[in-house]
């Protein structure tokens, strides 16, 4: 008797234990056909945009260039905000710009800068 009431305890348990398959809802993969079953598309990682970094020099030409080529005593203050450079460094450049032949200084201290958008 105690072995009937052992096996049908078991049975009945069995019954009320059941194992739920969550991974339809989840979009995985629920067994059939692989080639019929439907994966969400996922889109490529795109890879982050590279902003080239520009040297002082590169920024004091782009600088002169957006203001007319010519940096002079009345757009000095703007040049140097947009090029993000000090006098000092101003100093420093110009005669490096110079040799490298891409500024030409003339008498009254304007720098002139010599570039295909410059002409």
């Amino acid at each position: 008797m105690n072995r009937t009431l052992l096996i049908l305890t078991a049975v009945s348990l069995s019954g009320c234990m059941s194992v739920t398959d969550f991974r339809s809802g989840l979009g995985g993969f629920t067994g059939g056909n692989r080639a019929t079953s439907v994966t969400p598309a996922v889109a490529p990682a795109m890879p982050a945009p590279v902003t080239p970094v520009m040297t002082a020099k590169e920024r004091l030409v782009s600088a002169i260039e957006g203001q007319g080529c010519e940096l002079n005593k009345d757009n000095v203050g703007v040049i140097l905000t947009n090029a993000t450079i000090t006098r000092e460094e101003l100093l420093q450049l110009t005669p490096q710009l110079q040799t490298e032949g891409r500024v030409a200084v003339s008498g009254s201290g304007a720098i002139r800068v010599i570039s295909s958008q410059c002409t």
